[in-house]
């Protein structure tokens, strides 16, 4: 399977499986400027740490900041360095992709689980939610400006919904296609390096690449669950 050129330079992913733990995670040789819209190292921060760790379908804490922070700290991370996300999702099946055009290198990586989708605008009770989860890393070897940050997590979401539309998801309590699920993250890095980008949408280089990227990677792990399920 081609999955691109390989990550973005100076950026290393490992799949981590142990006794107790199983994991994503993406070590940067230098600092990142980082959007997370998940738990740990929310909103805009830096980093040189990414983690998308795999829970069990029956998770539930009371505080999951200092769970998460427990969690780093077993694990070798400082939790001062590091952003992380949850998912119910195996990270054995998460899906990869990597593009370049000249000194623009754009990386993706998506786990997608798909036993809680749901279609934006419409409402589902609480009693009809279940696991489920697609959580998008995107690494940019770029300058972003916080405005172009929040452009890659759109572009990178309409990149996930135009996915599950055509794979033919649909949202699990009607016959709509779905959006993705009701407990999705997005996570946007920057390298801080070579180019500058004021925007980041599907009609710039940078948002062809997000999007290409998080599609292809979100098809990849969509297929995956598909064939464990």
């Amino acid at each position: 399977m081609d999955i691109g050129p390989g990550p973005v330079p100076g950026i290393r992913c490992s799949k981590v499986h142990t006794m107790n733990a199983d994991y994503i995670a993406i070590k940067a040789e230098d600092w990142l400027q980082t959007l997370n819209s998940s738990i740990w190292g929310g909103g805009f921060g830096k980093a040189r740490h990414l983690v998308n760790r795999q829970v069990p379908k029956s998770y539930m804490c009371d505080d999951p900041e200092v769970e998460m922070e427990s969690f780093l700290r077993s694990n070798g991370f400082d939790p001062g360095s590091a952003v992380a996300m949850l998912t119910a999702a195996r990270v054995e099946d998460a899906g990869e992709s990597h593009g370049r055009v000249g000194r623009l290198h754009v990386s993706a990586w998506v786990t997608a689980g798909l036993g809680n989708t749901v279609r934006a605008g419409t409402t589902e009770g609480t009693d009809r939610l279940y696991p489920g989860t697609i959580n998008s890393i995107v690494v940019i070897d770029g300058r972003l400006t916080q405005a172009a940050m929040v452009n890659a997590v759109i572009t990178a979401t309409e990149a996930k919904a135009a996915a599950l539309q055509d794979l033919g998801v649909k949202a699990r309590n009607s016959q709509l296609l779905a959006t993705g699920t009701s407990t999705d993250a997005v996570l946007i890095a920057a390298t801080g390096r070579g180019d500058p980008f004021r925007y980041a949408g599907t009609a710039t280089t940078v948002g062809y690449w997000i999007g290409k990227t998080v599609y292809e990677a979100t098809v990849r792990s969509a297929k995956a669950y598909a064939a464990r399920t």
